[in-house]
């Protein structure tokens, strides 16, 4: 699975999963990569739960600039608990709703 693909960490980027602020470093340092088609691991090793503000900053702002598909293809998550891949898909699916409305 995109082994040689580039690996950020999370936490070392931002530090915590709580504010805007945060989440505007994980779009800033993430949105070269989408922009360019290219395939990146985000590694969530350590990483607290991920607040509604955090993913609306971080990854809304990603889908809102690149479309659901671009997201999902450049990022590849890694070194996450279940309940981060719970969160992570929660989001996207509600995310594909308000889009499909």
């Amino acid at each position: 699975m995109h082994i040689n693909a580039p690996t950020f960490d999370l936490m070392a980027l931002v530090g915590g999963t709580s504010t805007n602020d945060e989440g505007a470093k994980l779009y800033t340092a993430l949105a070269p990569a989408i922009a360019s088609g290219q395939v990146v691991r985000l590694s969530l090793h350590g990483a607290t739960p991920m607040a509604t503000s955090f993913l609306n900053s971080s990854f809304g702002e990603l889908i809102d600039h690149y479309g659901i598909a671009a997201v999902r293809h450049s990022i590849k998550l890694v070194s996450f608990l279940p309940s981060h891949a719970t969160r992570m898909k929660d989001y996207l699916d509600s995310y594909r709703v308000l889009e499909a409305a």
